[in-house]
């Protein structure tokens, strides 16, 4: 009985753990995804989403750099960004939600310039996730006043 007691706990920890890369993943993987919606992700681009991953998940350089790289080849394969956003919605509350448009935002104006497909985008996860159009502009105000 001890043993079955013991493994209950070991597996909780292991699906924390599971989904808590599920949504680092998800995360990168859109960031990834805004960077290359103008048809050029540069390095630049990388350097700012792995900063982000880092930043947003506490993580150190090796770590982001890691989920990054995974989140370009779910990015790469995935024609689809709902599996992505499903995660982040079901997962955070509304502040965490609208940190991810920030981020998203970001990645968007790296280059300095906002192109139609990167707006698109953003407004595609906002409503995904269910971030009303008043808190999008404001995350994107944010993030233009810095």
């Amino acid at each position: 009985m001890l043993f079955n007691f013991k493994d209950l706990f070991v597996s909780k920890k292991e699906e924390n753990q599971d989904s808590e890369k599920d949504i680092n993943l998800a995360c990168a993987a859109l960031l990834c995804e805004a960077a290359s919606m103008d048809g050029s992700y540069d390095e630049e681009e990388k350097k700012i989403i792995i900063k982000l991953i880092k930043k947003q998940f506490d993580m150190n350089e090796e770590k982001a750099i890691e989920i990054v790289r995974e989140g370009e080849k779910l990015s790469q394969e995935s024609s689809q960004i709902y599996g992505f956003t499903k995660v982040i919605k079901q997962s955070w509350a509304l502040e965490k939600r609208i940190k991810i448009l920030e981020m998203l935002w970001q990645v968007a104006y790296a280059d300095g310039v906002l192109d139609p497909t990167e707006d698109m985008l953003i407004r595609r996860v906002a409503g995904l996730i269910h971030v009303e159009d008043k808190e999008r502009m404001q995350a994107k105000n944010k993030i233009l006043s810095n």
